[in-house]
């Protein structure tokens, strides 16, 4: 059992469905605190919700979940943040977020600053928050007591465009984040836009070197780079319900693995183990409706993959 500290949003989905909004908890970094817990993790949240019906939504679900650890605050002057998650005229599937003054990103930070980081084997943190200056620079300073304590850092990219000014001010934003995280989850649409139409091996290569860099390429599998060599996992085919969640269960089952393994001393079989992992943990997500409702244990994941018709889903090499 790992000691994980997450960090970040938690928040409403409303999900278009035929004309018909659905309401569910989500929030990138809640739902791999959420997974991560479901996988026997001993996992401590730290978010922010509303004073309003959404909040309370929220705090009951989370107020009996094994293994977690929460440390969501109610904020009496603020709502619960909302996310529009909803399709367009071709049929792809766009965020909006109703973020004013909202709760997400207002941080008890005395809370976080003093937070013993040897009770922790990693620390894991969204990226909403970069939108809002004080929050940002008191993450920056956050992340540096983390480094100078040698605390694994794990950060996801999750760019969303409609909550940053330009794309420009995203990318100055994000560039301590990325430059300074030890594990990176990106997708091939924010590798375009962060480092510009280039190879993905690449960037991963070039661009993101001395880091774990996690790759999501949605349908088509992952890439992740570790230890100089590539991996490669193709995505399990099951029947869609929807994809909600499905990158951040996919992150859940892959730090899940990864943390208890030594980094250095990896071998080939535990990542393409690992790998495999996190692609039925994404799998799981994606026959189900909603971002945590894939799986209750590490136990169903395993049997998922063991049901799975065998066949060969890997490939690595050095570069």
């Amino acid at each position: 059992m790992s000691k994980i500290l997450v960090i970040g949003e938690v928040l409403i989905d409303l999900i278009e469905n035929q004309n018909k909004f659905n309401c569910s908890v989500g929030g990138a970094p809640f739902n791999v605190a959420y997974n991560l817990s479901s996988l026997s993790d001993d996992v401590t949240f730290i978010g922010q919700v509303g004073d309003d019906f959404f909040g309370e939504k929220i705090k009951k679900l989370i107020s009996n979940k094994i293994n977690f650890h929460s440390e969501v605050e109610t904020l009496n002057d603020r709502n619960t943040t909302v996310a529009l998650n909803v399709s367009d005229e071709n049929g792809n599937r766009n965020y909006s977020f109703l973020r004013k003054n909202t709760a997400d990103y207002a941080f008890n930070w005395e809370k976080i600053e003093y937070l013993d980081l040897k009770n922790y084997d990693l620390i894991h943190f969204g990226s909403l928050f970069l939108s809002d200056n004080y929050s940002r620079e008191k993450m920056l300073n956050f992340v540096k007591s983390c480094k100078e304590n040698s605390t694994l850092i794990s950060f996801d990219v999750n760019f969303r465009s409609d909550i940053f000014e330009s794309v420009e001010k995203a990318k100055k934003s994000y560039r301590f984040f990325i430059e300074n995280a030890d594990i990176l989850k990106i997708s091939s649409e924010e590798i375009e836009t962060f480092f510009g139409e280039k190879n993905d091996f690449d960037v991963l290569r070039e661009n993101l070197v001395n880091k774990v860099v996690v790759l999501t390429k949605g349908k088509s599998g992952s890439l992740l780079k570790i230890n100089n060599k590539f991996y490669t996992q193709t995505s399990f085919n099951v029947r869609v319900k929807d994809t909600i969640g499905a990158g951040d269960s996919f992150y859940s089952g892959f730090l899940h693995k990864l943390t208890k393994l030594n980094l250095e001393k990896l071998n080939d079989e535990e990542v393409m183990k690992t790998l495999e992992f996190a692609s039925a943990c994404g799998a799981l997500t994606c026959s189900t409706e909603g971002a945590i409702q894939g799986y209750k244990n590490e136990e169903d994941v395993l049997s998922f993959i063991n049901n799975y018709s065998k066949k060969k889903r890997f490939m690595f090499f050095k570069y």
